[in-house]
């Protein structure tokens, strides 16, 4: 697992705006955070470089893709060997209506949040994904009736704890 990296207040603002908006042109992020393009786009480089940034995405909606349903699905497994999990693992990743998928502590072995067409198409995601497969021993489906806060940011400032 890679380390905490030190962030000086430039590194810490351009963070900050980079994830409100990732398509800043450089020289714009760089006369808000009070440095030259130059100098900004070799701090955005750094930044990439050493995994503090590590890719930049666009936002999608979901439900104007046809993916009205969004669920949380807690998953137990039979036995936690390493073996079990790393394939369950691959599974997850291959499947293109697994939006994110962690690893947790606690009663459940994972949560795996998941967007469906209908109930129809979740059943048929659930049963292929869980249900027929002995190495799990229970889910749990929550289904998302709202979402909330989306916002993806991740506190920047110190003086957060």
């Amino acid at each position: 697992m890679r380390q905490s990296i030190s962030l000086d207040p430039i590194d810490r603002r351009i963070l900050e705006q980079l994830q409100i908006d990732a398509r800043l042109p450089v020289s714009v992020l760089a006369e808000r955070v009070g440095l030259s393009s130059p100098a900004c786009y070799r701090r955005i480089r750094h930044l990439r470089e050493n995994g503090t940034i590590q890719r930049e995405v666009a936002v999608i909606a979901p439900r104007m893709l046809g993916w009205p349903l969004s669920m949380i699905v807690l998953v137990t497994l039979e036995r936690e060997g390493s073996r079990t999990i790393d394939e369950l693992l691959r599974k997850l990743e291959a499947e293109p209506q697994v939006i994110e998928a962690w690893q947790i502590t606690g009663e459940y072995d994972f949560a795996v949040k998941i967007v469906a067409r209908d109930m129809e198409s979740y059943d048929n995601l659930v049963h292929r994904l869980f249900a027929s497969d002995e190495r799990i021993r229970s889910f749990v489906t929550l289904v998302v009736i709202r979402s909330t806060k989306k916002s993806g940011f991740i506190p920047i400032s110190k003086d957060i704890s």
